[in-house]
Order: structure tokens, then sequence, then C-alpha cells
């Protein structure tokens, strides 16, 4: 039974010898270790945790192509995710993907989630995660699962190429050869893994949120995706969206009898409905009451992730519904869904009455005389 991933001791010797050498040496102990020997394991710790979309997952390792790489990696890459079009090979160039990368002086490491760099300046990367790091930076103060994991830069060596590996670098958690915990890391990339799907399903995937980088060309970046992997992702999707959906609905459900009970109403406590639960189409979800007796009809959005501006859409039904409720029409907004930390961060009543609210059109219904 593996207890460990490597042997730490044998690591930074090898490491060094097999760095000095200059060239690819597929001989060499260190080269069977890194390429082989730790991607296994840790596929075969990740396999015992049953680890959210493994089998999708292919778990790659480098250490440079004919020459010796300033900076090595193993990377978790999603076929979906990762895929060169031409190919069909995941590549470390595209797409998004969680890696482990080493620092020139084999000694620290670094889990984190990055996004491929290919025809991409380092001021560019820069500029593109910059995006994507200040959209994740309330992830860190609130998910318990991202514990130890900082947004910034670090060192890994002085070529571009690790620069730009550090640049593209969303969040990142540092280890050090000597004293960290084969358990924990695996235990750390279970859960990054996690958010690392709750993160592109609720924001990667969604093409309004492509990070736009300004500079002289106004370069707007293109995510180039299948669309046979594409439907499947948005497929996935959608049953993570039903199943969040549901278990924030059935959160403000409960919420709504609790403080119905706590001033006393039993009898409005007792009338609360979760009508989503058995029928859709309403433009609602809850039909609840304020203890004034009044109706108060909750449509609930509900998020995995945390916000400091919460995304969500309305159907046309609820838009109608709401216009027409008007004080009585409630939407309540849920985030950090199905976490230890789930909770009701914001009710907004007549929205269709606030000047915050900013709704976007983001389909259009076409008609067009053909005879």
């Amino acid at each position: 039974m593996r207890q460990i991933l490597f042997n730490k001791e044998d690591f930074h010797e090898q490491f060094l010898d097999y760095k000095n050498k200059g060239r690819i040496d597929k001989n060499h102990p260190f080269h069977n270790m890194f390429n082989k020997d730790i991607p296994n394991n840790i596929r075969y710790e990740l396999e015992k945790r049953h680890m959210r979309n493994l089998a999708r997952i292919d778990i790659k390792a480098s250490t440079g192509n004919g020459k010796v790489a300033e900076c090595f990696w193993i990377a978790l890459l999603d076929k979906r995710l990762t895929s060169n079009p031409n190919s069909q090979k995941t590549t470390t160039q595209k797409g998004i993907f969680i890696v482990i990368l080493f620092a020139e002086n084999g000694e620290d490491f670094y889990l984190t989630i990055e996004t491929g760099t290919e025809n991409l300046s380092l001021s560019e990367i820069r500029e593109e995660a910059a995006i994507w790091r200040e959209r994740l930076q309330p992830e860190l103060k609130h998910h318990k699962r991202l514990e130890g994991f900082h947004i910034g830069d670090f060192h890994l060596g002085k070529s571009l190429r690790p620069k730009k590996y550090v640049a593209s670098s969303l969040i990142f958690k540092k280890y050090n050869i000597d004293h960290f915990d084969h358990h924990q890391l695996i235990q750390d990339i279970n859960s990054l893994n996690e958010f690392f799907y709750d993160f592109v399903y609720e924001v990667y995937l969604d093409q309004d949120l492509i990070p736009k980088v300004e500079h002289q060309n106004k370069f707007k970046r293109k995510r180039i995706i299948h669309r046979d992997v594409y439907k499947q992702l948005r497929e996935e999707r959608s049953k993570q969206n039903e199943e969040t959906g549901r278990i924030a609905e059935q959160f403000v459900y409960h919420k709504e009898v609790e403080q119905l009970k706590a001033v006393g109403s039993e009898q409005l406590a007792e009338a609360v409905v979760w009508v989503a639960e058995t029928e859709d189409g309403h433009g609602f979800d809850i039909k609840s009451y304020y203890p004034d007796g009044k109706e108060k009809l909750i449509e609930v959005k509900g998020s995995k992730l945390t916000h400091h501006d919460f995304p969500f859409f309305l159907s046309e039904q609820e838009r109608m519904v709401a216009e027409e409720e008007k004080e009585s029409y409630v939407i309540t907004l849920v985030e950090s869904v199905g976490t230890q930390q789930m909770k009701i961060v914001k009710e907004i009543q007549n929205p269709l009455g606030k000047d915050d609210l900013h709704l976007k059109p983001t389909q259009y219904s076409c008609k067009i005389r053909v005879d």
C-alpha cells in the first residue's frame, strides 16, 4: 500500500544531479521517478478519494524537451479543457488546469491553477491573470477549501518560461520539499479540484466573463472549445446549476420557516410552500409571508462561489412576475452553496425597481419572412 508520493531524501539530490546534466537523460532514475512514478502515485491516491472528474484528467509531467527545463511541472489536464484540436492531445499551452510547479532550486514547489500561455506575451498574460485574480479574491476569504492558498507572484526561475508560469497562476499554495506532508498535498489537490470545476462551470465557461486585455491592439483573448466538448461541458454545468439551485432553495425555504416561527407566526410558517420542489413555471421558487401576513414570492439564485458582484440570470417569466408583483417579489441570493459557509448575502425586494440592478439582454428572438 502506497504511503508517500516519493522519497524526499532522494528527490532533491537526484533533482540537482539530473539538472546539472543539462540534457534529458531517460535512463536517469530521476527521469523515471518524476515523469512516471510521481504522476502514477498521485493518480492512485486521488482515485482512493474518488476525485471529481478524475477519469477525464491526464496527469502529465515534464522536465523539458531535449534540454532540461528550468522549471519542472506535473499537470492535471482535463481533456475537454486542454486538448489540442488538431491532435486531441492534452497540452499546457491552452485552456485552464491544475498544475504543480517546481522551482529551479528543487526545494520549493507550488500547487496552482494556471491558464495556457500559447501565443501570449508576458505582459498580456499578466494583464489577463490580474482580471481573473481580482475575481478570485473573495474566494480566498470565504472558502475553507482554499485555506493556505494565495494570489500573487512567486519565484520559479529567471528565464521567460518560468516567468510566464508565474504570471498565469491564478491562485497558489507553496510547499517545501523537506517539510511538506504527502497526504496533505493530496487533500489540497482534491479540494482545489472541487473548487476548480465550480469556477469552470460558473465563471470560466461564461463567454461574457472572458477577460478583455486592453493595449494598443485592443486584444481580446478567444476561448475556442470543440463544439461537442462544449456541449458536454454545458450539460454538466446545467446539471450542477440545477443541483446548486435545489440546495439553495431548500436552504431559503427552511430559513423562511424558522424566521416566521421565531417571531411567533406559527400559522404563516406552516403556510410557506416550496413551489419549485414540485412545479415549474411560476416565476418564483418559494411562496412565503412577511410577519404582517403579506405575501413574499421568492426567486432563489444560488452560487457555489462567493462574489463582490453577484451575477445571475432572470428568465422572461421571472421578469414579468417581478414587474407585476413589485413589492411582493423578492430575489434571494445565496453564496457558497453546499458548503458550511453557505449563507444568504442579499434579499432584493421589488428588483425591477432598483437602480443598482443591471439587466443585460443575452438572447434575441428573431423572425424573418422567407417567401
